[in-house]
């Protein structure tokens, strides 16, 4: 919806300035301890532009050049590239059930998106490359703010990455589309609510809370639920089907998401026994 009433970087750009204004509010709200350095205020807003500026603008971007699917496919990397990138950043090695794991989901969300049956064509390729980024600078994002900031920190973190994020995106949608028409009607205002508040908002502020508490490469493969979610949706909302195919999806990325679990079991029984 979003994508269909605004310009792909506009819509963006207005994401990430709901979210950080509904962000803000929920920071009054908890109000966590801990504060920032301002060199850790810097390395917050600098995050930002590779971990909300890349990542909304370089997916809006893909997702309105290819199908749907396709595009969870490529955004979904993300997971994988926080796996490898535990490893040089956090020296957090993830063991062979938990790699496993994370190319079993992979592959759920690839037989939920039907790839095998979906072509990318030449002119598609560009989508492709700007979706794969997009995952990428996600994970960057979070296996840094893992590094750099404190279990209280990651909440004014999280703020302060969303208004960096301006700094790139403002810019990017105003030489791209000078002149947007944008109509603040309730469509609108829905849609910036539901993405902005909630889905940036409210969700991030779980997300960092758990993060603080867990490993950042097991958190994020259960972002692969997100596609079983929309599976369902579409068949409860517009009574799409769910073939074969998809439902052995489905199965992987439940399955995937138990292994990480199991393999999540062993640390945590260390971590209780100090």
């Amino acid at each position: 919806m979003g994508v269909g009433l605004l310009p792909p970087l506009w819509f963006a750009l207005l994401r990430s300035v709901t979210g950080l204004l509904f962000s803000l509010a929920l920071l009054w709200v908890i109000r966590p301890r801990s504060s920032l350095t301002r060199r850790q205020r810097l390395q917050a807003i600098l995050l930002g532009i590779p971990g909300s500026a890349l990542f909304y603008g370089f997916w809006n971007l893909g997702a309105t050049q290819i199908a749907p699917g396709l595009a969870s496919v490529f955004i979904y990397t993300y997971p994988l590239w926080t796996l490898f990138l535990s490893i040089p950043i956090l020296n957090d090695w993830p063991g062979g059930k938990k790699t496993g794991a994370a190319f079993l989901g992979f592959f759920g969300v690839a037989l939920t998106a039907q790839i095998g049956f979906i072509s990318v064509s030449a002119g598609q390729i560009g989508a492709v490359l700007e979706l794969i980024v997009a995952g990428f600078g996600f994970a960057f994002m979070n296996t840094c703010f893992k590094k750099l900031f404190g279990k209280d920190q990651l909440l004014r973190a999280n703020v302060w990455q969303l208004a960096g994020s301006l700094i790139v995106l403002a810019p990017w949608a105003f030489i791209t589309t000078p002149s947007p028409k944008i109509d603040f009607g309730p469509d609108l205002l829905f849609v910036l609510i539901w993405v902005g508040g909630i889905g940036t908002a409210f969700v991030y502020v779980a997300f960092f809370t758990l993060m603080s508490r867990y490993s950042v490469s097991s958190l994020t493969a259960y972002f692969f639920l997100v596609v079983v979610v929309a599976l369902v949706s579409a068949y409860l909302i517009s009574a799409e089907t769910i073939d074969a195919l998809q439902a052995a999806g489905v199965v992987a990325i439940i399955v995937a998401i138990y292994l990480v679990g199991q393999s999540d079991k062993p640390k945590q029984y260390a971590a209780a026994a100090h």
